[in-house]
């Protein structure tokens, strides 16, 4: 089906600053068909979102993009974006491009090509299904749900084909641009990392703060810092991914506290239990050098006796020392006859534990002492 080109318009072009042009220019390419940018607030990540969706609309009429994949905004929820992109992708996009009113009720645009530009919300991403993608642009990924995206969204992008008219190259699949400010290690930290060297071979990554975009001033910066709390800062400002979750070991870091071994055949086993009914946990480690390294777990056990199978099965051929918390000495929630404690030394495994529990800030010390020694 031929696709109609829009009416070139004499509209003074998007003047981007230096790190949103960055983000910009690896548009459309197939070594960056999925872009994350991470960046620190009033970066300038809507003024840049104009840009790009008035960019996919012209890209989709010059490449002959099929009128069933169409160009998205997606923010959180639908009433954020509305409230967010709404207004600003109607300045985007020029009159003359329009092949009618904006419907409001939708907020969708119908081009003269006969693409359709939306504004979702990506809550009830069960309703999106339907048609096709060329593009979408992802405003705070952070806090967009991972499912959106896999269920959703990604398959959206698989079907679309088109040719590039100068070169005659013909090429699958959408683009996406997911941007926003991080919120921990959640999937926008996975997808950020799947963009930098030695990740996936079709996405690219960047993380700028709000100083880097240009629009807030320094002294502004160093009174939001003097104010706020040292990780919101970081997180807020300067797009830094922080560890809300545990923040009791303040002097964890999740890339020097990282390690890539494995465990080892034959090795032996250090594991630490903490009982719980139906939820019991465990942390399995190896000693070399003196350090012990974590590299294996178990999670959302069902009780001692379900453990005790796992780990022999897991750990067949090695020798196992566990260091259970004290508490392991009361009668155990499977047997009210025997403690769990029992339960594991006759399991065959070394058993390690005090008669009490040491004092909660010991604990803490002590561990935050070995992840800042590491």
């Amino acid at each position: 089906m031929k696709v109609s080109r829009l009416p070139r318009t004499f509209d003074p072009p998007v003047k981007l600053t230096p790190k949103q042009a960055n983000i910009y220019v690896w548009g459309f390419q197939p070594e960056a068909r999925f872009r994350d940018a991470v960046c620190g607030r009033r970066f300038g990540k809507t003024f840049l979102g104009k840009a790009e969706m008035r960019r996919a609309a012209r890209l989709a009429a010059e490449w002959g993009v099929s009128v069933e994949d169409e160009i998205w905004y997606g923010a959180p929820t639908f009433k954020q974006a509305k409230r967010v992109f709404w207004r600003r992708l109607k300045q985007a996009i020029p009159e003359t491009w329009r092949a009618a009113r904006p419907n409001e009720t939708e907020c969708s645009i119908t081009l003269k090509s006969g693409h359709i530009m939306r504004v979702v919300g990506l809550d009830n991403y069960d309703n999106l299904r339907g048609s096709g993608l060329f593009f979408v642009l992802v405003d705070e990924w952070a806090d967009c749900s991972w499912a959106a995206w896999e269920e959703v969204l990604r398959p959206m992008l698989s079907t679309c084909q088109y040719t590039i008219p100068q070169t005659g190259e013909s090429r699958k699949g959408g683009h996406a641009l997911r941007i926003g400010t991080p919120k921990g290690f959640n999937h926008c930290y996975d997808t950020y990392r799947d963009g930098q060297p030695g990740g996936e071979p079709d996405h690219k990554s960047w993380q700028y703060t709000s100083l880097q975009g240009g629009n807030v001033p320094a002294v502004e910066l160093d009174a939001a810092r003097r104010k706020m709390d040292p990780r919101t800062f970081r997180q807020e400002y300067e797009a830094g991914f922080e560890n809300y979750a545990g923040v009791v070991y303040s002097t964890f870091d999740r890339a020097e506290c990282h390690t890539s071994e494995r465990i080892k055949p034959g090795e032996a086993i250090h594991i630490g239990v903490d009982f719980n009914v139906m939820k019991m946990a465990a942390v399995v480690y190896v000693v070399r050098d003196g350090l012990p390294l974590a590299l294996d777990e178990f999670h959302s056990v069902r009780d001692t006796p379900d453990m005790i199978e796992k780990i022999k099965v897991r750990f067949s051929g090695h020798s196992v020392s566990v260091y259970p918390d004290a508490s392991g000495q009361n009668t155990s929630s499977k047997n009210a006859s025997e403690s769990d404690l029992s339960l594991l030394k006759k399991a065959g495994f070394t058993v390690v534990v005090d008669s009490q529990n040491p004092g909660v800030k010991d604990r803490i010390n002590a561990v935050n002492a070995m992840f800042l020694n590491t």
